[in-house]
């Protein structure tokens, strides 16, 4: 079934999907209102207005119908659609040049899969990731991540993944801003304005394979393309610190909360971002 939908979408024009995402963002938001409440609280607790939420559904609508349209076009190129500012790429390659690998921080904005999809054309990428818990969706999208050339890698093999691959000199994407499942190996430090816990696992693995570390995200821009920024890039370090590695959790966490507030309804505010250490919204 969403297959076959992918297919029929894939028909469809890029510029034309702007607007049924944009009508699914807003049945998911103003008449399912699924997590509405919750959206609304964060953003008032950030100092931000509620009505971004709005903005917020539309943008993850887009996101939906654009994925799906990528799927059913495995073969589609997508340099016209996600542009890559070449200083970032040439930063990108000289730390890989450095033999030591490379470890790209991420986070739910924009549209992250293409972007993902779109760098992995260029470069390998081992990504680690977490799966729904609608089977079918699930099997879905793994597919046509895959299929794009992601090497994709559950959180319980993430270490013995991430060490092959940077032994090698390649890359490994984590996404930052999810609540972590475990209690052991994270800090809390504020983000939007209320206390959240961090996973440490990229910067414990980028600290242990002596590589750097970079903040990789998307954006959406007003033509409806994407525009893949690095916010923030952390040099190697000689020596294993576990002070290193918190600062870099925290120089991250910072990046990314710059971003959000410059982009609010770019940030998938439904997550239960502050679960574990504040009352959820």
């Amino acid at each position: 079934m969403l297959h076959l939908l992918s297919l029929l979408i894939a028909c469809l024009p890029w510029r034309w999907l702007k607007l049924p995402g944009s009508l699914l963002g807003w049945v998911t938001g103003s008449i399912l209102r699924i997590r509405r409440a919750h959206a609304e609280q964060c953003l008032k607790r950030a100092g931000l207005d509620p009505a971004i939420a709005s903005g917020v559904y539309r943008s993850l609508g887009r996101t939906v119908f654009e994925f799906l349209w990528m799927s059913g076009r495995p073969k589609q190129a997508l340099d016209d659609l996600v542009d890559i500012d070449p200083d970032d790429w040439r930063t990108v390659q000289e730390l890989l040049g450095r033999g030591r690998g490379l470890v790209i921080a991420t986070a739910h904005t924009a549209n992250w899969e293409l972007a993902a999809c779109a760098v992995a054309s260029k470069l390998p990428l081992t990504v680690i990731t977490r799966h729904m818990s609608w089977r079918a969706m699930d099997r879905f999208w793994q597919r046509a991540r895959a299929g794009r050339g992601l090497t994709l890698v559950d959180p319980p093999g993430a270490v013995a993944a991430s060490r092959k691959t940077l032994a090698k000199g390649g890359a490994v994407v984590f996404i930052v801003d999810q609540a972590p499942e475990r209690e052991r190996g994270v800090i809390v430090a504020d983000f939007m304005a209320a206390p959240a816990l961090h996973d440490l696992s990229f910067a414990l693995i980028a600290m242990r394979a002596r590589c750097p570390i970079v903040l990789a995200l998307d954006e959406r821009t007003p033509d409806g393309r994407h525009r893949l920024h690095l916010r923030l890039v952390l040099p190697a370090l000689e020596r294993a610190s576990r002070s290193w590695a918190e600062g870099a959790c925290r120089k991250v966490n910072e990046a990314l909360e710059e971003f959000v507030a410059e982009h609010p309804d770019q940030w998938l505010w439904l997550h239960r971002r502050w679960k574990g250490v504040a009352r959820p919204g």
